[in-house]
């Protein structure tokens, strides 16, 4: 057999093959439009629960809460001291294997948060390994009601998700849970702050530093 008719039979079998896999495409692409006609009514469904997690800020919401509790597992705020009415407390960081559960409970209801390290992932041009993470609220039944996934790196959590990284979305009771959960974290932290600034101790130090007293500032006021 010639060289010539070698190259022939290569350029035959490789025009035979391109053409075989244009149409397994074009064929593909046919089936999956066929697919999202039928299914255009579940996906905007799916798309408008996407944005309502969104617009209730409920992914920076759980990535807060879980940065917040599974840094102290024994996290007490009674109701009372903060300007929500609810109780919030955590006691139970369980690690195994690849997963870490945060167990916390908001008055009397208790919710497990849970990130499941994905593994593999890829390098940065600086040399960071950066890997993904399923991080999800499982209700007291067990069910799964909120997924992220989520893209890690060498600070930490990703902050902030857009609507295709949410995998899961159950609407239901537990929105206003985790809403208040986290706004009771929040408030509590910010309202120590000011009791703080403010405190008796700070205010006299303040009083010393600049050589005043409440006589003085009496006075400053009357005026």
């Amino acid at each position: 057999m010639s060289n010539k008719h070698e190259d022939l039979t290569l350029l035959s079998v490789r025009s035979a093959f391109d053409h075989l896999q244009s149409t397994i495409n074009r064929a593909l692409q046919r089936i999956e439009r066929h697919q999202q006609l039928n299914n255009a009514e579940l996906f905007s469904e799916i798309k408008e629960r996407r944005k309502l997690a969104k617009v209730l800020l409920l992914d920076q919401r759980l990535i807060q809460l879980y940065k917040a509790l599974v840094g102290n597992a024994s996290l007490s705020i009674a109701e009372g001291e903060g300007l929500i009415h609810a109780e919030l407390s955590s006691s139970v960081v369980t690690h195994e294997g690849n997963e870490t559960c945060v167990n916390f409970k908001l008055n009397d209801t208790e919710y497990t948060l849970q990130l499941a390290d994905q593994g593999g992932g890829a390098i940065s041009y600086y040399g960071e390994t950066f890997s993904s993470a399923h991080l999800s609220l499982i209700t007291p039944d067990g069910q799964k009601v909120l997924t992220l996934h989520l893209d890690l790196g060498g600070e930490g959590n990703q902050e902030v998700v857009n609507e295709s990284q949410i995998t899961a979305f159950i609407p239901d009771s537990w929105i206003y849970d985790i809403i208040h959960a986290y706004e009771t974290l929040v408030t509590s932290k910010r309202l120590k702050e000011i009791n703080s600034t403010y405190s008796s101790e700070k205010l006299e130090q303040l009083k010393q530093k600049f050589g005043l007293s409440m006589q003085q500032i009496d006075t400053t006021q009357a005026e």
